[in-house]
């Protein structure tokens, strides 16, 4: 370690710390929530654009598929690349519903950034950050 003077030691562990960071953690906030695309046709409700949402998330659509019905308490299947669920919810709803996702399972929870992935850690399903390291559990779906 560098010989600092002891009242300004604080501050060059924070320096140090921060030029150890990776350059993801440092990068200013660049994720925008996607707009759910509703359409309520009769007695169902279809989520036109699912596919592109779960590109911008970086997820699969059927795990998202089965949060999404899960969540409302309904069925549904996927078609293309649209989500078609049984029951009329307004955009509102789906939308609350797309940002809990994203919460529980695209943003870090230790610096909210979306750079995420899964992985296996002895048989539980983790959230590892790419800019920070951050490793969470995820609730199973």
């Amino acid at each position: 370690m560098v010989n600092v003077p002891k009242e300004l030691e604080y501050e060059y562990l924070l320096d140090r710390l921060y030029e150890l960071l990776p350059e993801q953690a440092k990068a200013p906030a660049r994720f925008e929530m996607p707009r759910a695309a509703v359409e309520v046709h009769g007695k169902s409700t279809v989520i036109r654009n699912a596919a592109q949402l779960c590109q911008v998330f970086r997820r699969d659509l059927d795990h998202f598929f089965r949060f999404i019905t899960k969540e409302l308490g309904t069925t549904g299947a996927v078609e293309g690349g649209a989500v078609r669920l049984k029951g009329r919810f307004g955009p509102a709803t789906v939308q609350r519903k797309v940002e809990q996702y994203a919460r529980e399972f695209v943003l870090c929870p230790i610096c909210g950034k979306p750079d995420t992935h899964f992985i296996e850690l002895r048989g539980v399903r983790m959230l590892k950050c790419e800019a920070c390291g951050a490793v969470s559990p995820v609730p199973e779906v």
